[in-house]
């Protein structure tokens, strides 16, 4: 009995690491829709406040976090997988280069030119309701 619930546990682990390295299960900014008012966005889904991740279509460039429907923070990443670059609504920004060293926005812009415009692409994936 102990082998038997030792592999559903192990199989339930792998299926859970595979669906989420497929995207399996992962939430995109074209599932959600989105309002904003002079200084916050929402997300909702299907109409209800949206809380969790949700990832640019590719699953791997922006990611935005999500608490009962208020964006709270967006991050960019590099084509390695590490951070590139941090915003949360309380103002702060932060900037790194691939190997996680903070930089400044200036920094970041000389060494990163292309960058924000990689970020900006997937703007129109941002569905905005009307008010």
């Amino acid at each position: 009995m102990k082998t038997i619930k030792t592999i559903i546990v192990s199989f339930v682990a792998i299926c859970a690491l595979s669906c989420d390295q497929l995207g399996i299960g992962k939430k995109y900014f074209n599932d959600l829709e989105f309002r904003e008012d002079r200084r916050n966005y929402y997300a909702y889904k299907d109409g209800k406040v949206f809380d969790g991740t949700a990832w640019s279509s590719d699953g791997k460039t922006i990611k935005i976090e999500v608490n009962n429907g208020l964006v709270i923070s967006v991050v960019g990443y590099h084509p390695n997988g590490n951070i590139a670059m941090e915003t949360k609504t309380n103002g702060s920004e932060t900037y790194y280069d691939e190997d996680g060293r903070t930089l400044s926005k200036a920094e970041f812009k000389q060494r990163y030119p292309n960058m924000e415009a990689q970020f900006n692409a997937f703007e129109p994936e941002l569905h905005f309701m009307d008010k």
